[in-house]
């Protein structure tokens, strides 16, 4: 389950409570974020995990290689 507990952009703030890097929104950690288009899963580097900074770094870029994908050429001429 996507959860903002298991994100890498999430940065805890109490127990039952993260903030969002991206979107500094302060959320549940619980609730399950199956539609965030910035959800990442933590990554680790020698055993420790990325910063919220370059997961949002490499989330972007991710996003911006998907909206590349698309090209004139996939748009039906009317």
């Amino acid at each position: 389950m996507k959860t903002c507990e298991n994100c890498g952009l999430g940065i805890p703030e109490n127990e039952s409570i993260i903030k969002c890097f991206k979107y500094k929104t302060l959320n549940n950690s619980l609730i399950d974020k199956e539609s965030c288009l910035y959800y990442s899963e933590i990554i680790r580097e020698e055993g420790e995990p990325l910063t919220p900074l370059q997961h949002l770094l490499l989330k972007e870029e991710e996003v911006k290689a998907r909206m590349m994908k698309v090209s004139y050429t996939d748009i039906p001429i009317i």
